[in-house]
């Protein structure tokens, strides 16, 4: 068995070690070392500073998964936004309320109750029947465009709040990092 002579990593005391051992803590500062048999030279390195920098990386990888996270989101979004959302005259997206939607449908009530109101007035009254599917455009509106502005709106929240838990999980790793 031969014993070689070492420098330690975290003090620079000298450490005697048996060819043998592979792993060892120093006696004067308690560092874990790893030994190195080369064919020329037998050194130390300490296995607490690789675990630091293994440990600030894995650290580094969080915040960039998590960035990462964040871009497929809003690209996610942006495409399911293209998908349903119409443009107005300037190419500009629109997104729905309840409320404009609403309001296109008694818009198209309205004329339908002034086509009512003109055929009664000419004494047409067969005519008066054909206003009947005005108004029921104009309820379909009502109904069927406040709910595709409700479902936007869900999905919109959702997305917030995905973002949002994103963000604080991403502020968390940088600070930890």
């Amino acid at each position: 068995m031969k014993v070689t002579r070492v420098c330690c990593q975290g003090c620079g005391a000298d450490l005697q070690i048996d060819e043998t051992i592979r792993y060892v803590t120093c006696n004067y500062c308690n560092a874990r070392l790893e030994i190195v048999h080369d064919t020329t030279v037998t050194h130390s390195k300490q296995l607490d500073k690789i675990e630091r920098t293994t440990d600030h990386l894995a650290g580094k990888m969080k915040v960039l998964e998590l960035q990462n996270d964040i871009e497929r989101l809003d690209r996610e979004w942006e495409k399911f936004r293209e998908a349903v959302l119409p443009r107005d005259q300037q190419g500009q997206l629109c997104e729905p309320t309840v409320g404009t939607e609403v309001l296109a449908g008694i818009s198209v009530c309205c004329v339908g109750l002034v086509l009512l109101i003109a055929t009664v007035a000419n004494g047409e009254f067969g005519w008066a029947f054909m206003c009947l599917p005005v108004f029921a455009i104009g309820v379909w509106i009502m109904k069927n465009g406040g709910g595709k502005a409700e479902d936007y709106q869900t999905q919109r929240y959702r997305y917030s709040t995905a973002r949002k838990s994103l963000l604080q999980r991403l502020d968390q790793a940088r600070r930890a990092a």
